[in-house]
């Protein structure tokens, strides 16, 4: 490892740092600490030219190291390609918590598209999922101003403000702005969490000319709207049979067990067999819901 003292002044900034907004409060508190305890941690450069540098990694602290007024700067010098070179400030920042959700679709998207790569390929790269990676491609989808207005917001709650969450149910209303910024305000009155802002979307979706009572509808009524008042189980149990029908293994196989469901008569059961029936059925009832969750999620529902 090649590790230097290197005056500030022969470092510079990279135009295509993926990090576009430094927050100045943030910058003053780190450069607080440099004054008192020295830079503990190095910067990365890669030479450019004559004993002048630029930036790899670090560019936060680098700041921090002017407004403290160090002249010289620890720094590990490497000797970089493009591909890595891209590859390592994206990690680096997708690791950060405060950088913009926007920033860092924008930034994937300029590596997917400086390196040709499919989603796949640009997870791999990144030690990310590829739900992951188009997930934060779908924002850049949304219009400006909803985009930009997108905060982190992981584990807790959103408290107003407009997450990664809710961004995937308002980018279903894309065709629909009037709407979409409906739901973008009340997101921000009303507090919504990511699953009410989802049963919304819903069910302006499935009744768009019920659209203001949808939007004044409290938010335990919304699934009023797009539930319909029927046993779901009734209908696939009785669907006729036709060869244009076809379903895959993984429904086929939750198919196959409703009947087995209908055929459960609870009025012959002792009070002892109806406590176990409710135990094994609200069991399956988590189990269920815990599936229908992951697959709606997965939908972007």
């Amino acid at each position: 490892m090649d590790l230097r003292l290197i005056e500030r002044t022969r470092i510079s900034e990279d135009p295509d740092q993926p990090r576009k907004h430094l927050s100045e409060e943030a910058l003053q508190g780190l450069a607080d600490s440099i004054r008192q305890h020295g830079m503990l941690n190095p910067i990365t450069v890669r030479p450019i030219g004559d004993d002048a540098y630029r930036i790899v990694t670090g560019e936060r602290r680098w700041r921090a190291a002017r407004m403290a007024g160090l002249e010289q700067v620890p720094c590990i010098v490497k000797q970089i390609s493009a591909d890595e070179l891209l590859t390592e400030q994206l990690i680096e920042n997708l690791q950060r918590e405060d950088l913009a959700p926007l920033d860092k679709a924008r930034a994937i998207d300029h590596v997917k598209s400086t390196l040709i790569q499919t989603n796949r390929e640009i997870a791999r790269r990144l030690g990310i999922s590829e739900r992951t990676v188009g997930y934060l491609l779908d924002l850049l989808a949304l219009p400006e101003d909803i985009g930009e207005a997108i905060v982190s917001s992981p584990n807790r709650p959103s408290d107003g403000q407009i997450t990664e969450k809710h961004a995937r149910f308002l980018k279903q209303l894309n065709e629909a702005p009037d709407l979409q910024n409906a739901v973008v305000d009340r997101i921000r009155n009303d507090k919504l969490s990511s699953e009410e802002t989802g049963n919304l979307v819903k069910a302006l979706k499935k009744k768009p000319e019920q659209a203001d009572d949808i939007l004044s509808s409290p938010t335990d009524h919304l699934a009023s709207f797009f539930q319909d008042a029927y046993d779901p189980s009734a209908e696939f149990l009785n669907q006729p049979e036709s060869h244009e029908v076809r379903h895959s293994a993984h429904a086929q196989r939750v198919l196959d067990f409703l009947p087995s469901l209908a055929g459960i008569d609870v009025s012959r059961m002792s009070h002892p067999e109806l406590r176990q029936v409710e135990d094994a059925l609200t069991s399956l009832a988590v189990a269920v819901q815990g599936l229908l969750s992951n697959c709606r999620e997965h939908l972007g529902e």
